[in-house]
């Protein structure tokens, strides 16, 4: 009797956890986010194959500090056995179709590493090839609004337990070109030194709202160390003859310099 009243016990809990585990998988990854992810994560689909699983229609929120930013991703793939994780070896997880809920471009795609040893490891890889500017007004859609152009370029993030992370992005939007707002161009004026150059930027900025169209433009931020990071632009605007080149380095006591650099830069709004 006491084994057949068990027996029901497990096999209820294992059918409510199977039920559920679309939304527990959800939560645990909102809780293991350190407050980037504004609520959980909504998984409308979980397939085991073979030994590995896929995870289908993601949907969340990332905290930015305009509110919450929506984004989806198509799936989630284990490339390597769970089983791994087991032995104590890394498991390889390939991701497609990240990008902002109502995007039509076809999004980032990648592949991550995840070691569990005697401590947690990370290495992400993405890539982008055919993103539209538009995909990230969200960072600050006072300034980017109406912003257009084609994006292309690369992403690497790496850490391992508690060492300083490694990070690197190189973005371009090459000819034809796109539109931002004159304004945008206020946001660089603080850390250009007197010349013709600003002079030229200063009199682009003051025409406010108006939609000014660039030639191409790249952007490349890296993270040397635990309190730095820097950050290359350049934008070519030819009716204005101008070939804005900007090098910036910011610079945090934190340790935890990422989130730190995210947040001052307003692009996640973490919460404690």
């Amino acid at each position: 009797m006491i084994v057949a009243i068990l027996a029901i016990i497990v096999l209820a809990g294992g059918w409510w956890v199977w039920g559920n585990l679309p939304e527990i998988a959800g939560w645990w990854i909102e809780q293991n986010s350190r407050g980037v992810l504004d609520g959980p994560v909504e998984i409308g689909d979980i397939q085991w194959v073979g030994s590995g699983v896929r995870l289908e229609k993601i949907a969340g929120k990332l905290r930015t500090r305009q509110g919450p930013a929506p984004f989806v991703a198509r799936s989630v793939a284990s490339v390597d056995p769970l089983t791994f994780f087991y032995k104590k070896k890394q498991v390889r997880f390939s991701f497609e179709g990240l990008k902002p809920e109502g995007s039509d471009s076809p999004g980032v795609y990648g592949e991550f590493v995840v070691h569990f040893a005697n401590e947690f490891s990370l290495d992400l890889a993405a890539e982008m090839d055919k993103i539209a500017l538009e995909d990230l007004r969200w960072i600050d859609p006072a300034n980017l609004a109406g912003a257009s152009g084609a994006l292309k370029g690369s992403l690497r993030y790496s850490q391992m337990g508690n060492e300083p992370p490694h990070f690197e992005v190189n973005l371009d939007s090459p000819e034809p070109g796109g539109f931002l707002q004159a304004k945008f161009f206020d946001l660089f004026l603080p850390y250009l030194p007197a010349s013709s150059q600003k002079q030229r930027v200063e009199q682009l900025a003051s025409t406010g709202e108006r939609l000014v169209k660039f030639k191409v433009a790249g952007l490349t931020a890296s993270m040397p160390d635990a309190h730095r990071m820097k950050i290359f632009l350049r934008i070519l605007i030819l009716d204005y003859n101008l070939d804005l080149k900007l090098n910036v380095e910011v610079r945090t006591d934190s340790e935890d310099a990422f989130l730190k650099i995210a947040q001052w830069m307003g692009v996640v709004e973490v919460q404690s």
